[in-house]
């Protein structure tokens, strides 16, 4: 997208969004990339805006990690973490999540109201009764000690209904237990594909501060199918933090999504240029 846009470029985009048209893409932001950008939500909701007024169906999933660790150390709540890394969650400590989870989603849904989007045309998940996703306990053992929770179900028809009436869907990483009163604090990766899996998405849209899976020359690699992505793995090539998050995707693509794509956030229109140029902005895994 940073080349000098032709007439080429204009008729390839309008014929990705004829490809999109009233097909479902998931966008999932992360709280670091909100924390550390004040009009990052702006360029985001931009995007989600003029794909949804164009006949796309979008979804955007937020987390709120930075923002949670402030809050939790604010009401001087201690923050833990497991052996794998996630964040264990007391029952005091939910609730503080809770609240930050709708406020950030709040916010979400104003700059979207502010790039053009009627209030009545976004779908909110602060205001709803119960998380949409289902969720059980990270530690089964601790079940009520710990609400840091995994994914096991979402309920699809009201997002469904939703988007078919050309709503946006914002929706915060939170997930209810079975007894419908126990709320779990959910990884917003898992959470997201969960989502995208569940409305069989044609894309689901990873928003980082990376350009995406890069080669032994840090070069940006566009797309990876499944036997290309574990040769990478065993070369050594896509390490740490990466290797789950590509384990992941890989399993996202067996569930019926179309393709999931890792993309920096922060560069000029990279939603829009990942999902309507044939280049893409990151590294797209598809089957």
């Amino acid at each position: 997208m940073s080349n000098p846009l032709t007439l080429d470029h204009i008729a390839e985009m309008m014929s990705e969004l004829r490809a999109y048209h009233g097909r479902i893409v998931v966008i999932k932001i992360g709280g670091n990339s909100i924390a550390e950008d004040n009009f990052f939500l702006s360029k985001i909701a931009r995007q989600a805006v003029f794909l949804n007024h164009n006949g796309v169906r979008v979804v955007l999933v937020h987390g709120g990690g930075p923002q949670i660790d402030d809050a939790l150390r604010d009401k001087k709540i201690e923050t833990r973490k497991g052996a794998d890394g996630r964040r264990i969650t007391s029952p005091q400590a939910m609730r503080v999540v809770a609240h930050v989870m709708n406020e950030i989603n709040m916010q979400v849904v104003e700059a979207l109201i502010e790039a053009g989007c009627a209030k009545d045309k976004i779908f909110a998940a602060a205001k709803q009764k119960h998380p949409l996703v289902q969720a059980e306990s990270l530690d089964p053992a601790d079940a009520k000690g710990n609400r840091s929770g995994r994914p096991t179900g979402a309920n699809v028809a009201p997002l469904e209904h939703a988007l078919n009436e050309g709503k946006i869907v914002v929706l915060h990483s939170m997930g209810i237990g079975v007894d419908d009163t126990t709320v779990y604090n959910i990884n917003g990766d898992d959470y997201a594909m969960e989502v995208a899996s569940a409305i069989k998405a044609k894309r689901l849209v990873l928003v980082t501060n990376v350009a995406g899976v890069l080669d032994e020359n840090h070069e940006r690699i566009p797309v990876i199918d499944r036997i290309t992505a574990k040769q990478l793995i065993l070369d050594g090539v896509i390490t740490g933090g990466m290797v789950p998050k590509v384990e992941s995707a890989l399993m996202v693509l067996k569930r019926g999504v179309g393709g999931v794509a890792i993309i920096d956030g922060f560069r000029p229109w990279a939603i829009l240029g990942e999902v309507l140029t044939r280049q893409g902005q990151g590294t797209l895994f598809r089957s």
